[in-house]
Parts: structure tokens; C-alpha cells; sequence
């Protein structure tokens, strides 16, 4: 899994700098869209496994025409599995899934469709009616924003993983998967009254004791505190236990020669991993689950600067703000505001810069102000120059900025 993971960091950053170079739909195929088949193990060069204008057997014809092709078909066994229907990188998927049915429903060998502009993926399948495409996707992977745990799906659509006969199974279990964590998440993040009443019904306290809207209210930010902290210890004991099975694991009896490390993109991820997350040191700071979230988005999206490597993400959480940081916790780069009525993230690119970079969101007085977490893979680039400038600060100058 992490060399998988470790592999698409690289073709991320690989993307994001081609990205401004490709135009029309040959030149996505090629910058973009076969490296992501060859990420997935698949040998890009070999005529029998990438078939490139692959004819379905029963693809209508265009009147007067020849037979429509799909861009590729990926094949294990001489049979096709995955047709890749390409676009070019500056153009909207969603108006296209009618299209790739026709190829899909024409051969109902071939289990897996995709939908791609060398960005964004997205997979389709069977799931309503046998042999005939479901018009949403079961999944969608965003070179430029994805999750470790989206990187744990893909890798199934590996060659080296792919099970043909299994994909109807996992596009269940990744729907449900998702619409049960939503669901989750939403009732974790704002405890509605039925699960609040649920909560001090289970609890002895309580027992006997009528639950009256006005206790309800009361407890409500109660068990809110609770839930946060709750999955702040969950979050903390698993990367304190991952950290000591990595200590406990058995060391060579011969080491090998030392060597000139390498320096990858994926060095600062591991170290992030290693180093626990700390208990609130503040009394009264509570670090909440989407501070949290924006915590692993911005490592994700520094993970992908060519300056990334040996500078790790620190963070404090305080009653103010939820600084990150870079190689000393006073080298700041970005604070989280979400402790007020609207969420707002500030940094130290100048304010003009700062709403070059943030289209689309209100930027007032160092401020940019989003409406969910998942807002901040849209504010990739004002991230992005934010770090990069705390890592060339020089040490001194940073050592003397107040935090």
C-alpha cells in the first residue's frame, strides 16, 4: 500500500506540473492518462494488454460510418476489462457517461468503464440492470485530491490486485461505504436530538430520569466535546501503535552498506506518520475532527511540492487558531479559523497574490473564507505558494517571527 501510495504522490506532482501544457485530447492521452494506466501496473507498450481504439464487438455505427471505438481497452487474458473513454484535460466529464454505455453495454465481458480527462476518474459499472451502465459512478479518483483511503480503492484496479469477478461486490461496498460515513460523519459533527437523546438514554445517570427538549439542548455541545475528543484519542493511540510496531519490527542481523539516502516526496508523509499527534497542551483547546481533516488535506497537498522533501508539517492547535507549520512550529504557513461563524483559513502571501490565487472565495483583510473542509483542494496553489515560501525563509528570520 504505501509504495502504491508513495507512486501516486509522484504522478501527482508529475500531472500538476504537465497540466499547463496539455491541450486537446491527444496530448492528455499521452501526458497524463497512460502514465495513470502504467501506475497501475499495466504495460502500456504491450499491443495485447492496451488496446488503443479497441472496436466493441456490437458498437452501433454511425450512420455512413465506421464503428465508434473506445480510447483503450485494458485486457487481462486476452479479455477486456476496463474500457478508458478519454477527454481532453480542460473538459467536464458529466456529459459524456451516454457515450461510454454504448461501448460498455455492447460487450458485456469487459466489467469496468472509465471516464477520465487525465485528472479526474471516474468508475462505472453494472450496479442497477446487468450489462447495461449505471448512469453516476461507484467511484471517482482525483489525480490532484485524493485520500490515502482513496488510494487503497484504486489500488484494486491494479493488475497486480483486479479481480474482474468481483467488481459488482466492491461498487457496493464502495457506495454503501461512503453513504454510511457520510451519514456518520454528519451525525458525529452536529449530534442531531434523536442521537443525543439515544446517548443519555444508555447512560446510568440518566436512567429513570425524563429527557426533556430543554436537557437535550443542555447536553447537546456536551456530547459534541466528547465525540471530538474521542476521535482526536482514536486518531492519536493509531499512530502511536503504528509508530511502536515499526520500532518492534525486526532488525537484519546483517545491515546493509550504507547508502546516500534518497530524497522522495513521500519522506515528509512517513515522518508525519511517526510522530504522534500531540494532546491539546492548552486547557480548554479541543482539536475538532474538521480541523483534523483540514490538518490531512493540507499535508496531502504539500506532499506534492518538489521543495517537500525533509520539511515536515507541524501543527498546535491554541483557543485562537490551529497553526501548520514547516520545519520549526514558528515557521508558519497557514492558520485555520474554524472556531467562528464562518470558517476562514489566513496565511502570509500578500492579500492581492492571495486572491489571485483563491477564485471563486470571499478574501477580506488576510482572510479567505470557505464553507467546508473539502473547500481547501480548491485553494491547492495558495497552499502550495504559502509553504513554499515558509521553507525558504532562512532559519534566523524564522526563529524570530512571534507565533
Amino acid at each position: 500500500m504505501a509504495a502504491f501510495h508513495d507512486q501516486f504522490l509522484k504522478l501527482a506532482e508529475q500531472i500538476r506540473r504537465r497540466l499547463p501544457h496539455v491541450h486537446g485530447e491527444e496530448s492528455t492521452k499521452q501526458a497524463l492518462i497512460l502514465p495513470f494506466i502504467g501506475a497501475l501496473g499495466y504495460d502500456i507498450y504491450d499491443p495485447t494488454e492496451i488496446r488503443p481504439e479497441y472496436v466493441a464487438d456490437f458498437a452501433k455505427k454511425r450512420p455512413g460510418g465506421p464503428a465508434e471505438k473506445v480510447d483503450y481497452a485494458i485486457h487481462l487474458g486476452g479479455t477486456p476489462v476496463i474500457f478508458v473513454e478519454c477527454k481532453s484535460a480542460d473538459v467536464a466529464l458529466h456529459n459524456f457517461s451516454g457515450q461510454l454505455a454504448r461501448y460498455f453495454n455492447a460487450t458485456p465481458a469487459c466489467p469496468v468503464a472509465v471516464l477520465t480527462n487525465g485528472v479526474k476518474y471516474m468508475f462505472f459499472t453494472d450496479l442497477e440492470e446487468k450489462n447495461i451502465l449505471s448512469e453516476k459512478p461507484f467511484f471517482e479518483f482525483d489525480v490532484l485530491a485524493f485520500t490515502e483511503a482513496d488510494v487503497e480503492v484504486l489500488e484494486t484496479f491494479s493488475r497486480e490486485r483486479f479481480n474482474p469477478g468481483g467488481v459488482r461486490e466492491q461498487a457496493e461496498e464502495i457506495i454503501y461505504t461512503s453513504k454510511i460515513s457520510g451519514y456518520m460523519g454528519s451525525i458525529l459533527r452536529n449530534p442531531p436530538e434523536n442521537f443525543t437523546r439515544f446517548v443519555l438514554g444508555e447512560l446510568s445517570v440518566f436512567a429513570g430520569k425524563r429527557l426533556t427538549p430543554r436537557v437535550i439542548e443542555k447536553f447537546t455541545p456536551t456530547i459534541k466535546r466528547a465525540i471530538q475528543a474521542t476521535l482526536l484519542d482514536m486518531a492519536t493511540r493509531s499512530i502511536k501503535d503504528q509508530a511502536e510496531q515499526r520500532a518492534e519490527a525486526p532488525v537484519a542481523a546483517t545491515p546493509p552498506k550504507p547508502e546516500i539516502p534518497t530524497v522522495t516526496q513521500s519522506q515528509p508523509v512517513i515522518k508525519i506518520e511517526e510522530k504522534p499527534v500531540a494532546a491539546p497542551a492548552v486547557p480548554n483547546v479541543v482539536t475538532t475532527g474538521e480541523e483534523l481533516e483540514a490538518l490531512e488535506i493540507i499535508r496531502s497537498i504539500c506532499a506534492d511540492s518538489p521543495l517537500s522533501a525533509g520539511a515536515p508539517i507541524l501543527h498546535k492547535d491554541t483557543i485562537n487558531w490551529f497553526t501548520i507549520s514547516t520545519i520549526s512550529i514558528r515557521r508558519w504557513f497557514v492558520r485555520l479559523h474554524f472556531n467562528q461563524r464562518k470558517k476562514s483559513i489566513s496565511t502570509k502571501v500578500p492579500l492581492e497574490k492571495a486572491k489571485s490565487l483563491s477564485p471563486g472565495f470571499e478574501v477580506d483583510k488576510g482572510f479567505v473564507y470557505i464553507n467546508a473542509v473539502k473547500d481547501l483542494h480548491r485553494l491547492r496553489p495558495l497552499l502550495l505558494l504559502a509553504y513554499e515560501e515558509a521553507i525558504r525563509q532562512t532559519e534566523p528570520a524564522a526563529e524570530a517571527e512571534a507565533g
